[in-house]
């Protein structure tokens, strides 16, 4: 009984989400039906624990679970209403083409399908377990269950003594603040099931993102190449939130990729739920608004001028990200700098002090390429970008790869020369930071391994 809480308490933020992207998306929807619920569950779950952080810092509700409920039960019924009136002036979503697949094509199929179902199952009874992880226990878990028991937001866990965390964005926490107060008590299997189903979530949206440009088959491939990266994998089966902010980050930059690829209304589309998801992600970890959001802000800015951009779509794009990443972000920073917390992971960037440390560029190197963590995504990814590097600097994949090598390389310096080299060292930080690339790495590698093997077929057939 207690795990039937999990379904119900994503009903409503999934709801909400979908709402949210489906009015955005406005009269030229863009996005497969189910895509959009998938999306939703993502986007839902930060907007709404969002809309209640800033409820509570005003005063107007406490984290109990009457509250929190009406919180989702008026926007449900808000946005709800907005598309059932409008509901003769929504287009159907789009659908994809339909494919007949090969016999040994649905027998792969199968069997893929069998070895990624057993491994989420193996994650789901991995994750119900007694949580051994530091950062789940110390961090995340410790959080929400302080929040659920003083029904409040408590930023000093243990009076007197600072544990690091208190300046972390609440998103996650709050969520299983939710979870608890629907089951009537705090339940550690309950609140970190949610972790299995952002997996699945991962593998459903990358296929939607290939599904949009390559054929089925492809699509598929490109879901078994992110199943199959051990560290990604691991990381769907436990209570941590880098997969999570991978999701954003996916559905921010990938959607700026496809407004990019577009023209018209349905660029406009893409550019406003797009718009959204960046906004979304001050509330999601600290590295994305330290890391994440000034790249995906410039390629905003580039792709304006260099994707032919009517004036009209610069006014708009620029208002809409304008407007929902201020919407989001002045309220963070303003509560961030009220309570003097540290902008940064646990540690504040002032503190850091610059000098060279030994061993780190070796030990990124191991990590990268003979750790086991990635199996051969990185030697794949990269040997793909030089082969097809007038695809990569010519045609919007330049959005994803961009951003991508930006952040990539961005974290070195912070690992080569201040006090996290540690965590390079560790092979802890580094390690998480690549996590959150993972699924932009597997679009990109997938259609870029698709353009080459093509273009050798019909060389060949000529």
């Amino acid at each position: 009984m207690t795990y039937l809480w999990l379904p119900l308490g994503l009903a409503l933020p999934t709801f909400i989400g979908w709402c949210v992207l489906r009015i955005l998306e406005g009269r030229t929807p863009v996005l497969f039906q189910a895509e959009r619920i998938v999306a939703g569950l993502c986007v839902g779950i930060i907007g709404t624990m969002f809309d209640t952080f800033i409820l509570h810092i005003v005063g107007i509700i406490d984290f109990s679970l009457i509250e929190m409920l009406c919180v989702q039960l008026l926007a449900s019924l808000f946005l709800g209403g907005y598309c059932y009136l409008k509901r003769d002036q929504f287009p159907k979503s789009p659908v994809a083409s339909r494919e007949k697949l090969l016999p040994w094509q649905k027998i792969l199929t199968v069997i893929i399908g069998l070895w990624i179902a057993a491994k989420l199952i193996a994650g789901f009874i991995f994750l119900i377990g007694p949580p051994y992880y530091d950062d789940v226990m110390n961090n995340w878990n410790m959080r929400g269950k302080a929040f659920f028991v003083q029904q409040e937001l408590i930023l000093q866990i243990e009076p007197g003594k600072d544990n690091g965390v208190a300046s972390y964005p609440q998103a996650v926490p709050m969520f299983k603040t939710w979870l608890a107060n629907l089951n009537g008590e705090w339940h550690e299997g309950l609140v970190n099931s949610v972790h299995i189903v952002w997996y699945m979530c991962a593998l459903g949206l990358v296929f939607f993102g290939l599904r949009r440009l390559v054929s089925l088959p492809w699509a598929m491939l490109g879901v078994y190449i992110l199943s199959s990266i051990p560290l990604y994998s691991m990381h769907g089966m436990i209570a941590y939130t880098d997969l999570y902010l991978s999701i954003l980050l996916f559905l921010s930059v990938s959607w700026l990729f496809f407004a990019a690829k577009n023209t018209g209304a349905e660029r406009m589309s893409f550019i406003r739920i797009a718009s959204i998801v960046t906004g979304l992600l001050v509330f999601s970890k600290n590295e994305a608004l330290l890391l994440h959001m000034p790249p995906i802000v410039l390629l905003v800015l580039v792709t304006m001028f260099l994707s032919s951009f009517t004036k009209s779509e610069k006014k708009q794009t620029l208002a809409w990200y304008t407007v929902l990443i201020s919407s989001c972000l002045i309220p963070w920073i303003a509560f961030k700098s009220y309570f003097d917390l540290a902008f940064g992971n646990a540690k504040s960037i002032s503190s850091f002090s610059i000098e060279w440390h030994e061993g780190v560029l070796s030990a990124i190197g191991f990590n990268t390429l003979f750790e086991g963590n990635w199996g051969l995504l990185p030697v794949l990814f990269v040997g793909l970008c030089i082969a097809q590097w007038k695809k990569v600097l010519l045609t919007p994949l330049s959005i994803l790869v961009g951003f991508v090598l930006i952040v990539w390389l961005g974290q070195l310096p912070i690992y080569m020369f201040t006090s996290l080299y540690i965590e390079a060292l560790n092979q802890t930080g580094y390690a998480r930071g690549l996590i959150h690339l993972v699924p932009l790495v597997v679009m990109v590698t997938t259609l870029l391994l698709h353009s080459i093997l093509h273009r050798k077929k019909e060389e060949l057939s000529v």
